[in-house]
């Protein structure tokens, strides 16, 4: 497993896909950095900022996992790794691994660059050990998209159907988190009346355990500063990291590769 890992994170160095996802995820950031700076009358606050690009962060990692692991496919040489793989699942985890790691750099780079650049431009409230603590919640979120995206692609095991699919189910859960956080966010009163719109009791907090199940759920809660569960999270990325790497791995084994 060790020699397909290191194959694999070299090819991930030089990979198109993830350095276009890079650049994509670079020039959104900086077109929310210029929309704050220029369309808002007021001052805007850093936090406001450096986390609102995760917004977009589903779709460009689904569209670098399902490119990288369908290459492999797409070219056969996934035929070779078997050839030299010990068995299956070590290749099916390694690779999950170097998938989620590009899925992790992609992430900390478009982080780095909105914090960095976004202090030029807006009022630094950021507090260090808050952001440390954000920045490791969307860490773990970019792990476990990379590995579900990856785990759909191993076992789809075709390029352009993976891309398809990875892509879909991102707008999906970009929606889905639409919803759940237009629930969330309706308060009991409104102005002193009522709210007829609020989702109270249990079907509230089923609406906050998908929420935060979602990873477009997280990247909405990073982007308001506002983590209701972090606790929850962190738990809920290990559960799909965890699973998505059992399910890829049992469905691979019966995968007929051709």
């Amino acid at each position: 497993m060790i020699r397909i890992l290191r194959a694999d994170f070299r090819r991930l160095q030089k990979d198109r896909a993830l350095w276009l996802s890079v650049l994509g995820m670079l020039l959104i950031s900086a077109g929310f950095m210029f929309i704050q700076a220029s369309a808002m009358d007021y001052t805007v606050p850093l936090s406001r900022v450096i986390f609102l690009p995760l917004s977009m962060l589903g779709i460009a990692l689904g569209a670098f996992a399902a490119m990288f692991s369908g290459t492999d496919f797409s070219d056969g040489v996934i035929r070779n790794k078997l050839l030299t793989a010990e068995n299956r699942g070590s290749l099916v985890l390694s690779e999950m691994i170097v998938s989620a790691a590009g899925c992790l750099l992609i992430y900390a780079l478009v982080t780095a660059f909105s914090a960095g650049g976004g202090r030029f431009f807006f009022e630094n409230n950021v507090d260090p050990v808050v952001f440390a603590r954000y920045f490791a919640l969307g860490a773990s979120m970019s792990l476990a998209y990379g590995c579900l995206f990856s785990a759909l692609t191993m076992i789809c095991g075709k390029k352009t159907q993976s891309v398809i699919l990875c892509m879909g189910l991102a707008f999906l859960m970009l929606f889905a988190a639409l919803s759940s956080n237009e629930v969330l966010v309706q308060t009991e009163y409104r102005n002193g009346v009522l709210n007829p719109h609020f989702v109270g009791g249990m079907r509230r907090e089923i609406y906050s355990f998908l929420h935060d199940l979602n990873p477009c759920g997280q990247a909405a809660q990073l982007s308001a500063w506002e983590v209701r569960h972090p606790v929850r999270i962190l738990l809920l990325n290990l559960i799909v990291i965890l699973g998505s790497s059992m399910l890829a791995c049992l469905f691979f084994q019966k995968k007929d590769i051709r």
